[in-house]
């Protein structure tokens, strides 16, 4: 029998109507159907609230997205949900929402349960961006003093790299837009949950 997980497949939706034109991902095969049902709910509920944060429905706003796919590899799928936004004005705003799914059962895993129980995961991944905001020279610029992870902190997985997202203007100017802090999971190997999504990559 072959147990090989390959990656599951992702079919794209256009969503298109009044002032909204946006691709959704949508898992269609290679993944037991309970799975994808459940994945495939989870995306559209992000989908729905990030559009809904975005201002849809609204008939001054225009929305347009997509997504990009970060991990399919090992019964792990992370991919990352964008919509853009404009009402007018000078620019328009940009979000993006990462989601971790185990792809052959269909969960959705938060931030911290890619990591032990009692591990401080948050202490040594604030200590880690922290860094990366001086190594990247952006620490005169931050708009308010870092105030580390959250419990649903927006995230995804890429191969041995965790990646934290903050929102625009949540850290850093509109010019930023959006911040990535990409951490290689050698930096906290140790912390790392065997049964989770990260503790697959290393399999």
């Amino acid at each position: 029998m072959n147990t090989f997980k390959i990656p599951v497949g992702i079919q794209p939706i256009h969503i298109k109507h009044d002032r909204v034109d946006i691709f959704k991902p949508q898992v269609s095969s290679y993944t037991p159907p309970a799975a994808q049902q459940k994945m495939n709910h989870a995306i559209s509920d992000s989908l729905n609230q990030l559009m809904k944060e975005q201002g849809y429905g609204q008939p001054q706003t225009e929305l347009t997205g997509g997504f990009d796919l970060k991990n399919n590899q090992k019964g792990v799928l992370s991919l990352t949900l964008t919509v853009y936004s404009y009402s007018g004005g000078a620019h328009g705003l940009t979000f993006t929402r990462g989601l971790t799914f185990n792809s052959l059962t269909g969960k959705q895993y938060t931030l911290g349960e890619l990591f032990k129980k009692d591990s401080n995961y948050k202490v040594r991944l604030n200590t880690l961006i922290k860094q990366q905001l001086q190594e990247r020279g952006l620490t005169t610029d931050l708009l308010v003093p870092y105030p580390g992870i959250t419990d649903t902190q927006s995230f995804y997985t890429a191969d041995l790299t965790l990646v934290i997202i903050f929102d625009v203007y949540s850290l850093l100017p509109y010019v930023y837009g959006t911040i990535y802090f990409p951490i290689s999971l050698y930096s906290f190997q140790d912390m790392i949950n065997d049964e989770g999504p990260l503790g697959k990559m290393f399999s």
